[in-house]
């Protein structure tokens, strides 16, 4: 049998990563953090809190509130299935290795924006996006890749984002 230290409950975890305990387990509902259920607790076990902080390099510039944001279109999925191009990484990985990193620099997260695009007009999430950035909810968005969240308009909506006070931070250059 296990020791109680080899698993947290999600309120420690909550406690420890800055997020509230339904933060938690919306994560483990949507596969970004493991865990395991005895009767009506979810516990994590302690290696998927270690496997939380990979090694990332210091950003030269504080933040505290964090929105991560994750986009797919599903229309250039499709395309690249007809080209037998596969995409680096799932949009829940991507997702995932943002939320790590403001595990790491203990940065809070406010929200993880999924924007998923069936028909290749919208863009719901990128609209929430803004409005936290407006209201002044958040002081960065995480993303992993600016190139597969915002595709060429990355450029304006980083400009857009800078004069709302608010930095873009690129988690792909952030890894060692």
């Amino acid at each position: 049998m296990t020791t109680r230290k080899d698993y947290y409950s999600t309120r420690e975890v909550a406690r420890l990563l800055g997020v509230t305990d339904r933060t938690v387990r919306r994560w483990i509902q949507n596969g970004l953090l493991k865990a395991v259920r005895i009767k009506r607790k979810w516990l994590i076990p302690e290696s998927e809190l270690k496997a939380l902080t990979p090694r990332l390099r210091e950003p030269e510039f504080s933040v505290s509130k964090v929105v991560v944001y994750v986009y797919r279109s599903m229309t250039r999925e499709i395309l690249r299935e007809e080209f037998n191009e596969v995409s680096n990484i799932s949009i829940n990985e991507e997702a995932n290795r943002c939320i790590k990193a403001a595990v790491k620099f203990k940065w809070r997260v406010v929200e993880v924006i999924r924007d998923i695009d069936y028909t290749g007009r919208e863009r719901n999430g990128l609209t929430r996006l803004m409005k936290l950035a407006k209201l002044h909810e958040v002081d960065a968005v995480l993303v992993y890749s600016k190139k597969e969240a915002f595709g060429e308009c990355s450029r304006f909506i980083e400009e857009a984002l800078e004069a709302l006070g608010v930095r873009l931070i690129e988690v792909e250059k952030l890894l060692l």
